[in-house]
């Protein structure tokens, strides 16, 4: 079987504190990896899984982000579904300890 598509979670850090990041992501998507993915999760809300992103100030001081790559809709799901799940497994793992 070729290792074309297959998603793996590579390193997972979950961040301190109460902040709506919660944590840092990186997975590998065949034979590329790709690092930090962001689980977002603001006020009880569902979580979500954010691209690696960059972020600048426009001429007003306002922030913007721009997500560093575009990824086809069914790649995507899949990818978010392999983030969150390693989520939940952190999640799990963390109230055992």
């Amino acid at each position: 079987m070729s290792n074309e598509g297959k998603i793996e979670v590579i390193n997972f850090r979950l961040l301190p504190g109460n902040g709506p990041i919660k944590a840092l992501v990186d997975i590998r998507v065949g034979d590329w990896e790709i690092y930090e993915w962001r689980i977002h999760q603001a006020n009880g809300q569902r979580a979500q899984v954010l691209y690696p992103h960059v972020s600048r100030k426009n001429k007003e001081g306002h922030v913007r982000y721009r997500a560093l790559l575009s990824i086809p809709g069914e790649l995507r799901q899949r990818i978010e579904v392999a983030i969150l799940s390693a989520w939940e497994e952190e999640k799990r793992s963390e109230s055992h300890r």
